[in-house]
């Protein structure tokens, strides 16, 4: 007589509940993937900006104005006056011609990954970003985004225009990018600082998502 073989019932759970774990953690990695992806393609892969056309109608009517004190000094006979207010209106003269290409011009990028910035010596990885700050100062629109320490810093080259483009790379009290402009615009639109900084975290929460993604992806 011949013994049937025997069989381990526990194995066959064990392999039930192995089975189910897999397909739990398979379920679970793909809602994490989702998710990364949704915040990642929140956002276009990349925003162009440029400066505002704000200092295209400043520039001469701040002209119009030294020139009319100018002309009530003369008639006054203060000379200190006059001659103040014609190095005044030379100035918004010098201004509004070097903003005569205001809004057209792309100093900025945004990506997925990183910050862009034409006077900047490379990009600025979205990921280095500890805070971010918009603030409108009136004449300037600043973006300050401070970065964690012992991020790679660019190195900045100065641009010679008044109220211009410039983004300075600076290592005290802790590095940080600070980017000025004459206003901001992307496509055509002008956009306020508010705007502005909801643009920017958005793009910082794409970064981080994406880097998550891919350590994901990596690990299969």
């Amino acid at each position: 007589m011949t013994n049937p073989p025997h069989t381990d019932p526990l194995a066959g759970l064990s392999d039930s509940l192995s089975a189910d774990y897999h397909a739990s953690q398979s379920a679970q990695r793909d809602r994490e993937v989702a998710e990364l992806k949704k915040l990642i393609e929140a956002v276009p892969e990349q925003t162009e900006f440029t400066n505002s056309r704000r200092w295209k109608t400043l520039g001469p009517l701040f002209v119009l104005i030294a020139v009319v004190f100018l002309v009530m000094g003369l008639k006054n006979g203060s000379t200190g006056l006059a001659v103040f207010m014609l190095v005044l209106a030379l100035l918004f003269m010098l201004v509004t011609w070097q903003h005569r290409d205001s809004g057209q011009k792309p100093f900025m990028k945004l990506t997925r990954r990183q910050v862009i910035v034409d006077t900047l010596s490379a990009p600025v990885e979205l990921v280095d970003v500890e805070d971010i700050l918009v603030k409108d100062e009136g004449l300037i629109t600043l973006q300050k985004l401070t970065l964690r320490p012992g991020a790679n810093l660019p190195v900045h080259r100065a641009r010679f225009q008044l109220f211009g483009n410039q983004a300075m790379a600076l290592k005290k009290p802790q590095p940080h990018i600070r980017i000025n402009s004459a206003g901001l615009m992307t496509g055509g639109r002008k956009i306020g600082y508010e705007e502005m900084a909801a643009i920017l975290n958005a793009y910082w929460q794409a970064a981080a998502a994406q880097q998550q993604l891919d350590v994901l992806q990596r690990r299969g």
